[in-house]
């Protein structure tokens, strides 16, 4: 212990002279001017008069070592050393513009490439979400209806499970014009299982998704402060969503924006076990759940197996046996990265090849200009610096360099994260949080300091195998060694090399994305618009004046300007929002395994597949006919009639 703080009071006090070293060396140039003085004084006393004070210095020795020698006394030798390798740096940069600009701005683009994919890496993979204890959250996987949901969360003895469903719109009326804005149905807990809490008031509270209860709000930070001008008494305020009055509850965090950026609001979801269709058969929806303190990921995966296995039995109607048997449970931090995973990987690994590209580039650059330095190096290891000293500047000049272009590189990468958060779809789990923290600023810095590590070695060798006395006979000629012109042939070869691996992929991702957009997707998707129309559900009570306002909507709309032909469909091609239901097929008996097929299914108007020109392989479209008092009829796809043999097809629940 006393050798530790003899240590730390060395260190003590040479940090002190350190910082005081400029005061100190005035003191010492005056000591030794004064020792000067006295001597020459002692000669003349002595009666001689012919000791210059030239010779006296000389007598005196090398002042200079001296000098030298007390300063290292004083401080750190390497940090000394060190500064003035870096000042140095910067005089060569500033007498060469040119060369540093080009260098600076070549590494910077590659640094900034890295820094902008790894910021996305650091918010998806690497840094905790913003829950309590985030480790410990989860997902099931599998959609389920609310009745599922209860009886996994009555059964499940290692997880506390919530619910929230993906953004859907709802009308906001009373506060000035109406609008549209995005939320989410959730279970009571379910900000309890995240660990969220409210900034203004209080989350849900249990039972509160229950009938009678449910007609409370907890606003987001962005709404309330747009819409409601951050009306300090926001709390038991009345609003009124898709026709349902609720109250105000809470205002969520601004750093809160789950399960997306689109989500404005978050009601508690009516679970009615007496409204079988909705507990049934409403939108089903993905679980979240937190783990309980004695127990681990394995434990839930095998409870949640052995829990889906059997569920299909539980259900009103019949389901297939191996419904959603393959559920497990992930973590949820994994979970949100998702298929992006190897994406980001992926393009990780080409910003790198870019950022290898650019280090050759700024290497061959650095060999090209040391022919011209080659006098200069010859003369200071002539003078008396080591192989090592000279080494270890021209690394510094490399490092100097990579770091001023770390420091545009980072701005750079900044900006392209807000550019890429500008255009990705607000639905993609986690990418409002993407940005720039300080984990992202330190991989910069140490990826900038590799990367002069990198690209400054090859001329730091170059100098070590000097031969000083043909650099002296060449002088500022440019001249080099047959060894160090391969090294600059190779380099560039493998620029080359890289680049056409790139341009290559690039070609091919192109041409990918070209033949997607030329996949003929089985419609005629040009020269249509669509508006998304959305009665609150009380509009639609009864089904003759929902019927009707439709009809009076599609009239006015084809009677508009510019308008051919007009339909209405309860969702748009390929956007995954159609509703499954089990179905008796005729001539296909049901089985203990598979007593009823899963169909998505759509509800169109008679024109839709005209104004989509979506051909008919068999049978007739729909038409006007074909009302609520006719027989009921059903067009099906080309796959579907395989699968069963065109046979007819009724719905389980009919």
């Amino acid at each position: 212990m006393t050798m530790i703080f003899n240590r730390l009071g060395r260190t003590g006090r040479r940090l002190l002279l350190w910082v005081r070293r400029d005061r100190l060396a005035q003191d010492l140039a005056e000591e030794l001017e004064l020792h000067l003085h006295l001597k020459q004084a002692n000669q003349r006393d002595q009666g001689s008069t012919h000791a210059s004070a030239e010779q006296i210095r000389r007598e005196m020795g090398n002042m200079t070592l001296a000098k030298e020698e007390s300063r290292d006394m004083w401080g750190f030798v390497s940090v000394d050393s060190l500064l003035h390798d870096i000042r140095y740096a910067l005089r060569i940069f500033t007498r060469n513009p040119g060369f540093a600009s080009i260098a600076i701005l070549s590494l910077a683009l590659g640094i900034a490439g890295n820094t902008a994919i790894f910021s996305i890496v650091n918010t998806l993979l690497i840094k905790p979400l913003p829950f309590r204890e985030p480790s410990r959250l989860v997902r099931i996987t599998q959609l389920y209806p609310k009745a599922i949901f209860e009886y996994f969360q009555q059964h499940t003895k290692t997880m506390e499970i919530a619910f929230v469903s993906p953004a859907s719109e709802f009308n906001l009326t009373g506060i000035g014009p109406a609008s549209r804005i995005a939320g989410s149905e959730t279970s009571a807990n379910f900000f309890s299982v995240l660990g969220a809490t409210a900034e203004r008031g209080r989350t849900f509270e249990p039972g509160e998704d229950r009938p009678g209860n449910d007609g409370v709000v907890v606003l987001s930070h962005e709404l309330w402060r747009t819409k409601f001008h951050a009306d300090p008494n926001i709390l038991d305020r009345t609003i009124t969503l898709s026709g349902i009055n609720r109250r105000v509850v809470g205002v969520a965090p601004a750093s809160f924006s789950f399960p997306s950026t689109r989500v404005q609001f978050w009601i508690p979801a009516r679970i009615d076990p007496s409204n079988a269709v909705d507990y049934w058969g409403g939108a089903f929806v993905p679980l979240i759940a937190r783990l309980r303190p004695d127990a681990n990921v394995e434990q839930a995966r095998g409870e949640i197996r052995s829990l889906a296995g059997g569920v299909w039995k539980l259900f009103p109607s019949p389901m297939p046996r191996l419904w959603n048997a393959d559920s497990t449970v992930l973590s949820f931090q994994s979970d949100l990265a998702g298929e992006t995973r190897g994406k980001l990987f992926v393009l990780l690994a080409a910003v790198g090849t870019v950022l290898i590209i650019a280090c050759a580039n700024v290497a061959s650059l650095l060999l090209a200009r040391a022919t011209t330095r080659r006098k200069e190096v010859a003369l200071r290891a002539a003078l008396g610096a080591g192989t090592g000293r000279i080494m270890r500047q021209l690394l510094t000049e490399s490092v100097v360099l990579a770091l001023a272009a770390g420091a545009l590189g980072i701005v750079l990468g900044t900006t392209s994260v807000s550019l890429f958060r500008s255009v990705v779809p607000a639905e993609i789990p986690g990418m409002s949080r993407v940005g720039v923290d300080w984990r992202v600023c330190v991989f910069a810095a140490a990826l900038s300091i590799l990367t002069g590590l990198s690209f400054g070695i090859v001329p730091a060798l170059n100098a070590r195998s000097l031969d000083l006395v043909e650099a002296m006979r060449a002088g500022s000629q440019r001249s080099a060694t047959k060894t160090w012109m391969a090294w600059r042939s190779g380099l560039i070869g493998g620029e080359i090399a890289l680049t056409v691996v790139l341009v290559v992929g690039a070609g091919l991702l192109m041409k990918s994305l070209y033949d997607l957009t030329t996949v003929n997707p089985g419609f005629n998707s040009q020269r249509i618009l669509t508006a998304n129309i959305s009665p609150n559900d009380s509009f639609c009570t009864l089904r003759v004046s929902c019927i009707a306002f439709y009809s009076r909507l599609l009239e006015q709309a084809r009677g508009s300007v510019g308008v051919v032909d007009a339909a209405v469909a309860n969702t748009v091609p390929l956007d995954g929002q159609l509703p499954a239901i089990p179905a008796d097929v005729e001539d296909h008996p049901r089985t203990a395994d598979f007593p009823s097929p899963m169909l998505w299914t759509g509800a169109v108007t008679p024109s839709y597949f005209r104004l989509m020109q979506i051909p008919l392989l068999s049978g007739r479209a729909f038409s006007e006919a074909d009302g609520p008092n006719a027989s009921p009829v059903i067009l099906i796809s080309a796959s579907t009639a395989r699968r069963f043999g065109q046979t007819p097809i009724r719905s389980a629940n009919t």
